[in-house]
């Protein structure tokens, strides 16, 4: 499904081919991210992200590469997380050439105009703004905030304003220096890949020269004694709500079932809380549950959008769930049709080079290995109901509980009597 091979450069090259497609996905993933900042200069790698847009020394102006990305019915994008960083252009196969020139100019020759930085800082800080004015979104930093603390995972991917005012081109250079070094990178096509592909990755990302690589501080895991709560008060129309655990980190062997029980708690209309939430209780419209693993932690977590009224009941109900997992087996049927949907959605997502890129770019850099889907729907499969109660029990002991709640509420203790029990 996918080679791997290795530039002269040290750049680790990685191809997903599709012959009976016509287009192609282009897309560089880097080790960077906000795990990776100080206070000082929370966001930069989020920031970062925007300059490299805005003109390099082949193509000196943004509007320069939106111009050629459109006339060409190209499409390009780029996102910054806690721990990655990637960027993209999908064309059609005949102008992979010009998407890969477009790229490799951008990451290795970016001009970081001072007066470019100056007129991004305003929209950057309109980004966090309208991130803060939609609770749905926000709520994932303020809870990830509750639950890592005063830890690098704990801040936020944007940064704050006030930090974003102050970052200067040296900022950047120096930060740019530090990780997007061609060791610490990998290139993906995926899609209709010409033969010769790796002679037109050299050609064009022989440009990325070694660089030192910068690592971030271990996350320093602490014993949680008591559940956490914290509510963010703002006039809104619902009670925006995520319960959530720590949970494991992206190599634990634990994995699988972890998967597994996201998805028979909150993934799809038949999933536990979307039926006892939802079509039974009518608390909310949009439920789910998941797990975000990181490269040494993780946090497992419950989100809805619910009735202002009511949410003391949903949570409830919610809690309810997570106790009635960890007490009895998950039923042969619930987790053959479990395993069978995340077979389906797999295959789904795989029909998308974008998916596939990013998929593998991001494994790549975060795992340094790759396995095919077939290797992972087996470990799936090999899943058994006892694996997934045991982490569940592990998980959802209420010592452990972290509640974020957005919505028009001060008072917390009502909340901490559910959490306790």
């Amino acid at each position: 499904m996918y080679k791997i091979s290795t530039l002269k450069n040290g750049l680790t090259l990685v191809t997903v081919d599709i012959p009976t497609l016509k287009s192609v996905t282009t897309l560089v993933a880097v080790g960077a991210g906000s795990r990776y900042e100080t206070k000082n200069i929370n966001g930069i790698s989020h920031f970062l992200e925007h300059m490299f847009f805005k003109g390099s020394r082949k193509y000196p102006t943004s509007e320069m590469i939106s111009n050629l990305i459109d006339g060409v019915g190209a499409i390009n994008n780029a996102a910054t997380d806690k721990e990655i960083t990637f960027y993209w252009i999908k064309s059609a196969t005949k102008h992979l050439e010009l998407a890969s020139d477009i790229l490799s100019s951008m990451l290795s020759e970016p001009l970081f105009s001072e007066e470019e930085i100056e007129r991004e800082k305003g929209v950057i800080t309109e980004e966090l703004r309208m991130h803060k004015d939609n609770p749905g979104i926000y709520i994932w930093n303020l809870y990830e905030q509750l639950q890592f603390g005063n830890q690098p995972l704990g801040l936020e991917v944007g940064g704050k304003e006030e930090v974003i005012g102050t970052l200067k081109r040296r900022d950047f250079i120096s930060y740019m220096g530090s990780l997007y070094s061609p060791q610490n990178m990998v290139l993906v096509y995926a899609g209709n890949v010409p033969a010769h592909i790796k002679e037109v990755a050299q050609a064009y990302f022989s440009d990325l020269r070694p660089r030192s690589a910068n690592t971030f501080l271990p996350y320093q895991k602490t014993e949680q004694q008591k559940p956490k709560v914290h509510i963010s008060y703002k006039q809104t129309d619902q009670a925006h709500l995520i319960l959530g655990v720590e949970s494991f980190s992206r190599l634990d062997r634990r994995r699988f079932a972890l998967r597994l029980l996201g998805v028979i708690l909150g993934e799809g209309m038949s999933s536990r809380l979307f039926l006892q939430v939802r079509e039974r209780r009518g608390l909310a419209y949009h439920v789910i549950a998941f797990n975000n693993p990181y490269q040494d932690t993780g946090f497992f977590a419950v989100y809805g959008g619910l009735k202002l009224e009511k949410v003391e009941e949903a949570l409830e109900v919610i809690i309810s769930e997570l106790e009635r997992i960890k007490t009895a087996k998950v039923a042969p049927d619930e987790l053959k049709k479990a395993k069978e949907m995340e077979r389906g959605r797999l295959a789904l997502r795989s029909e998308s080079t974008n998916f596939l890129a990013e998929h593998f770019g991001v494994e790549y850099i975060l795992e340094r290995e790759l396995e095919t889907f077939d290797d992972y729907m087996k470990k799936i499969d090999a899943v058994t109901p006892e694996e997934i109660q045991e982490v569940a029990r592990e998980l959802f002991q209420k010592e452990r509980y972290n509640l974020q709640i957005i919505a028009p509420l001060k008072n917390t203790t009502p909340f901490l009597k559910i959490l306790q029990g």
